[in-house]
């Protein structure tokens, strides 16, 4: 199927994919005006809270995560506790517009390093 040094060059070009990824989130945020405060439930900030991971299975990435505080997806759609979906906030849609910007990026790297394999489009639903 693949040399080792053929699935470790594919394997870090993702990995870098995923961090260039989570670096864009991060700024998304900082220009969103997005803040933590001290009455927040979170313990963390957003940009703190946010994690990524990458993981593999028989030597190739087969994942990439995206870990975050259940808050964050409210604050993507525009809901919480005191503005319920029948009475919305202002949705900061700060995940799935640069995540989907950047599939086809992705897309790309898996294309060149194995055509056989499926990129599953990231969205929070």
């Amino acid at each position: 199927m693949f040399e080792q040094s053929e699935a470790d060059n594919l394997n870090e070009k993702i990995r870098s994919w995923a961090k260039d990824n989570k670096a864009e989130l991060l700024r998304e945020i900082a220009s969103l005006g997005i803040k933590h405060y001290a009455y927040s439930r979170n313990p963390q900030p957003l940009a703190q809270a946010l994690k990524s991971s990458v993981k593999e299975k028989n030597g190739l990435v087969n994942r990439i995560s995206f870990k975050m505080p259940r808050s964050a997806v409210f604050l993507h759609k525009g809901v919480s506790k005191s503005h319920p979906k029948t009475n919305p906030r202002q949705a900061k849609e700060w995940f799935n517009p640069i995540v989907n910007k950047n599939t086809d990026k992705l897309a790309d790297i898996v294309a060149e390093g194995c055509s056989s394999l499926v990129v599953n489009s990231l969205k929070i639903k």
